[in-house]
C-alpha cells in the first residue's frame, strides 16, 4: 500500500542557485538543510527534508548540458507542496518574491483540489 512521497529530484541549471532559492523560499517554513546523496552518476544530490517524519524530501541535482525551461514541454510541470495554513502559503509566497522568482500567478485557491 501507497503510504505517501518519498522523493522528487529536480535537475537544476544552477544548483547552488536553486539551493538558496528553496532554502529562502521554505526553510522559514519548516524545509530542512540538505543532506548529500551520491548519485548514480556520482554527482551529489542534495535532499532538502521536510519537517514532518515520514514526508518526503526534494533532491537538487545540477543539470549536465544547458536547457532552456518550457512550462508545457514534456518534464515536470509543477510541484505542489502542502502547508498548514494559508497563512503558510502567503508567507512562501511573499519568500518566492523577495528571492526574485518569476510568478506566473499570486496564490489562489483550487477547489477542485482542496473544498474545505
Amino acid at each position: 500500500m501507497l503510504v505517501g512521497l518519498g522523493h522528487v529530484d529536480l535537475v537544476c541549471r544552477d544548483l547552488e542557485r536553486s539551493l538558496a532559492f528553496y532554502a529562502a523560499v521554505f526553510g522559514p517554513l519548516g524545509l530542512e538543510a540538505p543532506f548529500l546523496v551520491e548519485g548514480e552518476r556520482g554527482e551529489r544530490i542534495h535532499y532538502l527534508r521536510f519537517p514532518s517524519a515520514g514526508s518526503g524530501s526534494i533532491g537538487l541535482r545540477q543539470a549536465l548540458e544547458p536547457q532552456e525551461f518550457e512550462l508545457y514541454a514534456p518534464g515536470l510541470h509543477h510541484l505542489a507542496l502542502a502547508v498548514e495554513s494559508a497563512a503558510d502559503v502567503d508567507a512562501a509566497h511573499a519568500n518566492a518574491v523577495a528571492a526574485g522568482a518569476g510568478l506566473l500567478h499570486a496564490p489562489r485557491l483550487w477547489p477542485q483540489y482542496h473544498p474545505d
